[in-house]
């Protein structure tokens, strides 16, 4: 949050997945909520309310069964869900899934042709059935943690891959937006990184410059990943946050 800050931005959203797998699951609820921000809900977010409400009404506990999701993802899953008021349950189910943000652009978690089916966007093919929803030129997303840059030039999609690798190179890429194209960007992950790099990474959009900064930032991971051991949830859960994986 202080980088972010220091960049002197005026405005903040989130993709999702407030909570779901670390250890400070209502203090994270409280923090966005006291921004005050835009947010779209994530599948973690609505699995966590999904089980709190199993907890809640034991008739629902059925529904539980239902639930795909390795048994690691599960218990992180129940763990959050236990601690979570209902207040901030309440607030969760009730995320949309995605919205238009000033006319200026889209955020979504996953993507906006089937925003609840929570696919994974993982290559420009995956990007095809978004760009054909898409009607603003800029949409943010996230689901993967994994920063990815793919645009539209009305015909075919295609992945900005040195965006990622001067990212992981530097620490920062800048994307100048084109008129023309569209852009599908994943702003990669604050709280669980996945694409090898265990350094926080999120995005700055400057619609008066018409760029798009994607930034690293350094976190304490040794604190985090013993507040995850230190609250019972299993250890790879932690391993993974050193490793970015």
């Amino acid at each position: 949050m202080a980088d972010y800050q220091c960049e002197q931005c005026t405005d903040v959203v989130c993709l999702g997945d407030v909570v779901g797998y670390n250890a400070y699951p209502q203090e994270c609820v409280n923090e966005i909520r006291a921004i005050g921000c835009p947010v779209v809900k994530g599948n973690h977010d609505e699995e966590v309310v999904r089980f709190a409400q199993a907890m809640r009404d034991p008739d629902m506990q059925r529904d539980l069964m239902e639930v795909r999701m390795n048994p690691l993802a599960r218990q992180a899953m129940e763990w959050n869900a236990s601690c979570i008021d209902d207040e901030s349950i309440t607030w969760l189910r009730r995320l949309p899934l995605q919205r238009i943000e000033r006319s200026k652009f889209v955020m979504v978690h996953s993507c906006l042709d089937q925003p609840q089916a929570w696919n994974y966007i993982l290559n420009a093919n995956d990007a095809t059935g978004n760009f054909n929803r898409q009607f603003l030129p800029l949409c943010f997303h996230g689901h993967t943690h994994q920063p990815r840059v793919f645009t539209w030039d009305g015909r075919h999609a295609a992945e900005l891959h040195e965006c990622w690798q001067q990212l992981r190179a530097e620490g920062q890429t800048e994307v100048k937006l084109q008129l023309g194209l569209k852009y599908f960007i994943n702003v990669g992950s604050v709280g669980q990184p996945r694409d090898g790099d265990p350094r926080a990474c999120y995005a700055i959009y400057d619609s008066d410059t018409a760029t798009v900064t994607l930034r690293r930032v350094e976190y304490d991971v040794a604190s985090a990943q013993q507040a995850v051991l230190a609250v019972g949830l299993p250890e790879y859960l932690a391993e993974r946050l050193g490793n970015g994986q």
